[in-house]
């Protein structure tokens, strides 16, 4: 795909409610507006189809990516012109009839109303804020397989994420690895998190990564139970915000420019500094991305890390230790290593085996909640390249 050097995008601020047609008539209206400004890219946020009161009413709303809704905004990408980023659609998926579970699904629409790329949230929103909201996405909700690689769009390469898994700099990292010029997080932020968060956290993923990052938020009160803090937002690879809304529905539009983009990388070369002969690579390839790589190399040593086989040339970090890793090394290593933690050998879950600490032995389950998902994209000491 040719790529101008610069070209605009769309930011839509909405307030979802549990009334799907109100929805439809509010975001489609933004998405006509900003094609009439000259969006090549439309951003939605993350539940842009509706918001509901809870996970009853969530489930009985979902539709599958066959359904009128997402048929609705295919056509109305078709009408316009215009590329649109749908994020977290409440997707009912193939195993819906298995699971009676959705997944939060981000979806990519090309101008001709193709479905280019769905990917489904991987991190879960489960807090319990003092004075705050009390969230329980896990309950109703399918984490997701897997992350997609960045995609060829008329502004840049897009990766794609949503909401929650913006406090996951790995998953931004494996996404700027792949390529990634553009890193979208459509949201609907807590206003207690949001106004404690939601820009830094923003900031610093462009900052980190030396992308835009794009930020569609929902805003103000969905129903009697919900609040969303708004502040959708633009920031430019040097981490400056360069466009944003406030309160209340609406559009803020900000130029991607890819020369600029590559001249903060050259100015700044970051990637190129990585030590990743001390901590790996944050970011690394799991085995979802990457599955004919082998993740431990127990034949290392402290001082003589071996490459790994498979044909990357990868190494296993020898000084470990400064960066503890989650799934870093298996027990076999013990002997190699004997003074820093292994992983939890006596678990079956993939979750509790990554988290290392010589307590899970004894109480696996203990230490399976505060695992990441390492099987996604690795982690910080996991493997150098």
């Amino acid at each position: 795909m040719s790529v101008p050097p610069r070209a605009t995008v769309a930011v839509a601020q909405v307030t979802s409610t549990p009334d799907k047609e109100q929805n439809w008539c509010q975001c489609s209206a933004l998405v006509r507006e900003a094609a009439g400004r000259g969006a090549r890219l439309v951003f939605l946020p993350e539940g842009f189809d509706f918001i509901g009161h809870g996970p009853e009413q969530s489930l009985s709303l979902a539709e599958p990516l066959d359904g009128h809704t997402v048929g609705r905004y295919r056509q109305l990408a078709r009408e316009c012109d215009v590329w649109l980023s749908l994020g977290g659609f409440h997707e009912r998926g193939s195993d819906w009839d298995t699971t009676g579970r959705i997944y939060n699904c981000h979806i990519l629409l090309d101008s001709s109303g193709s479905l280019v790329s769905t990917y489904r949230k991987t991190h879960l929103f489960d807090v319990d804020l003092p004075g705050g909201p009390s969230l329980r996405e896990s309950g109703f909700t399918n984490p997701g397989p897997a992350i997609l690689p960045p995609v060829d769009t008329p502004v840049g390469k897009l990766g794609l994420a949503v909401c929650y898994d913006l406090r996951f700099p790995e998953l931004a990292l494996a996404l700027r690895a792949q390529g990634a010029q553009i890193l979208a997080y459509p949201s609907a932020f807590t206003v207690p998190t949001g106004a404690a968060h939601w820009e830094v956290l923003l900031r610093a993923r462009a900052i980190e990564c030396q992308c835009y990052v794009v930020a569609a938020a929902q805003t103000g009160r969905h129903h009697e139970a919900r609040v969303s803090f708004g502040h959708s937002l633009v920031a430019d690879p040097w981490g400056t915000v360069v466009a944003q809304c406030h309160e209340g529905p609406g559009l803020c539009l900000a130029d991607i420019d890819l020369e600029y983009l590559q001249r903060v990388r050259r100015d700044l070369p970051v990637q190129g500094h990585r030590r990743r002969d001390l901590y790996g690579c944050p970011g690394a390839p799991g085995p979802q991305m990457c599955p004919n790589l082998p993740q431990m190399c127990p034949k290392s040593t402290p001082n003589q890390p071996e490459r790994l086989p498979g044909g990357t040339g990868a190494l296993n970090p020898p000084q470990i230790n400064l960066y503890g890793c989650p799934g870093a090394r298996g027990p076999e290593c013990a002997q190699m290593y004997p003074n820093v933690p292994q992983m939890c050998p006596k678990s079956t879950s993939t979750a509790a085996r990554g988290y290392r600490g010589p307590e899970c032995a004894q109480n696996v389950p203990k230490c399976a909640p505060n695992v990441p998902q390492i099987n996604l994209y690795g982690c910080p000491g996991a493997l150098g390249s």
